[in-house]
């Protein structure tokens, strides 16, 4: 399938802190007149980035011509934004009922209570929600940023940082103030740094708690060319009932084309204005890793002295299955014990040179590499019904269900396997970062720490809300009746609990983790339209026309 990159925001088709972009800024604005806020959005337009493809040295017949940025921009708008530069009321009001909300009011559905209430948000993030004059979010900018050898961003990151700046001093305009306890005009975020096999910096992929993230993402048709699909589709894709995977449908995630279902998701007019536009979820999730930490801590020793095993296998066994997987990135259904653990990575002893490796990679290494990755990813949960290998509950099994769902599951004919149809209308497009220093041994939850959650997606209510809702925070499509996600989920009270299955034929009794606390809080948010190159220049240009 071809897409048309160029009317594609980059940010979409890539996620990228993958990509080389470990630093990114988060900038907010508020549109006081619609003809400033016009002409703010064309000048914006030249910088947006779009999907076309980056000339690659590791693969010079990519056939792509556009050289990879120092910095990459794109642009969001909310839905009063959107009507703050007069677009056609007929335009307005067919977007979907929850965008319109926005995300203050669905805080029920979110779970955004207790410690993540509004209240604790932000000021940037509370301040529109306490109806504060002048405070409306209208326009999400993101910038994200290559590194230097040393790990700092790039100069061309405070060039764009000082010329946003001086967008929001426009007459008409405002950037907002208001991030993390520094009141700062943007929110900071960035990958974990760690030093390379010649002493510069290179990307890691764990978060505060100490896991390694974002390895998940979907694969969707016409996202990547079709020798790198077949690479990356493993684990990523959907499941076919002949058990083999494929890229999901690309309606699911860019509006304006085929989704799984086979329809065209409903858009408003002019038919063309969400044409290969998507809607982004945006979440600050503060991470309480002190307490946490605490919390495992206290659990391996009362694990340890129960299993006769040794406390710091306890404690990392218990993260392991509260997570779906070990702390780098292996999954339990690869590897279900800690003894599996150890042998996995023995199996696979060169990977951490490789991927520490300045510069090009032999062929070999790069082959070695991509094997590795590739049992990071490509697995099913037909062979475990029952949670012994991975918990039914375990972080990453809620998040994506894969096979669970499939009616047939328990059936002995492969034939009548009907893959993971239902999961397949749930999946999300992940492009956050962390942000906060990365420090674990500094346990004060008062550190400002945590992940820029960011969500991509078709339709805000199918697949962003119901996953938070129905299986995050709820726990009885996984029979597990109202616990919830044992990492992410709401936990009243600390009388949370997080049950991990053993095998009932065997003598092992489950071990069940009670009175778990809140690790993650909700610290700002909102719903954003991420418009494609041709209705950014609509706006721009104020000619949208619903008739």
């Amino acid at each position: 399938m071809q897409l048309d990159l160029r009317d594609i925001q980059g940010n979409i088709l890539r996620a990228y802190g993958r990509y080389g972009y470990p630093h990114a800024r988060y900038f907010l604005f508020h549109i006081r007149e619609a003809k400033s806020g016009r002409a703010f959005i064309q000048a914006l337009m030249p910088k947006v980035t779009t999907s076309e493809r980056w000339v690659d040295p590791n693969d010079p017949e990519n056939g792509a011509l556009i050289e990879r940025p120092k910095t990459t921009l794109n642009v969001a708008l909310t839905w009063i934004g959107m009507r703050a530069l007069d677009l056609p009321t007929v335009t307005l009001s067919q977007f979907p009922r929850e965008f319109i909300d926005g995300m203050a009011p669905r805080s029920h559905i979110l779970s955004d209570v207790g410690p993540s209430a509004h209240k604790y948000w932000d000021p940037v993030w509370r301040e529109p929600v306490s109806n504060k004059r002048g405070t409306d979010i209208h326009v999400l900018v993101t910038v994200n940023a290559q590194m230097q050898d040393n790990g700092d961003p790039v100069p061309e990151m405070e060039d764009v940082t000082d010329w946003l700046r001086s967008l929001g001093r426009w007459k008409g305009m405002k950037l907002l103030t208001g991030h993390g306890s520094e009141n700062a005009d943007y929110q900071q975020a960035g990958a974990r740094l760690v030093d390379g096999d010649d002493g510069t910096k290179r990307i890691d992929a764990q978060e505060h708690f100490g896991f390694e993230d974002g390895i998940g993402n979907p694969v969707f048709e016409g996202q990547y060319p079709a020798e790198i699909e077949r690479k990356r589709v493993k684990g990523r894709g959907k499941i076919l009932p002949n058990q083999q995977w494929a890229p999901l449908a690309t309606g699911e995630f860019l509006i304006g084309h085929v989704d799984e279902s086979q329809e065209l998701p409903f858009a408003t007019q002019p038919p063309r204005f969400m044409h290969n536009g998507t809607f982004l979820a945006f979440r600050k999730l503060h991470e309480n890793v002190g307490r946490f930490h605490e919390y495992i801590d206290q659990q391996a020793a009362a694990y340890a002295a129960y299993n006769h095993v040794p406390e710091k296998e306890a404690n990392i066994t218990l993260r392991a299955k509260m997570v779906g997987r070990w702390p780098n990135g292996v999954p339990l259904m690869a590897a279900p014990t800690f003894a599996d653990m150890m042998q996995f990575e023995a199996e696979w002893f060169d990977i951490p040179a490789i991927r520490a490796k300045s510069g090009h990679r032999t062929l070999a290494e790069q082959a070695r590499l991509d094997a590795y990755n590739q049992t990071l990813i490509d697995f099913k949960y037909r062979d475990d019904p029952k949670g012994i290998r991975c918990p039914i509950s375990a972080h990453i099994r809620r998040g994506n269900m894969r096979d669970m769902l499939d009616p047939r599951h328990s059936s002995d004919d492969p034939r009548t396997w009907d893959g993971s149809a239902l999961t397949n209308r749930r999946r999300i497009l992940r492009r956050g970062l962390p942000y906060g220093a990365f420090a674990p041994e500094n346990r004060d939850d008062t550190a400002e720490r945590g992940v820029i959650f960011i969500a991509m997606c078709a339709n805000i209510f199918r697949q962003f809300e119901f996953v938070l809702q129905q299986w995050i925070n709820y726990g009885l499509d996984f029979k597990v009746g109202n616990d919830t996600c044992p990492l992410l989920g709401y936990h009243p009270k600390n009388d949370a609990k997080f049950m991990i299955q053993t095998d009932p034929e065997g003598d092992d009794c489950p071990w069940v983790m009670n009175a778990i606390p809140q690790f993650v809080e909700t610290r700002g948010g909102e719903y954003f339209f991420v418009p494609s190159i041709n209705t950014l220049n609509m706006i721009a240009l104020g000619v949208v026309d619903p008739t």
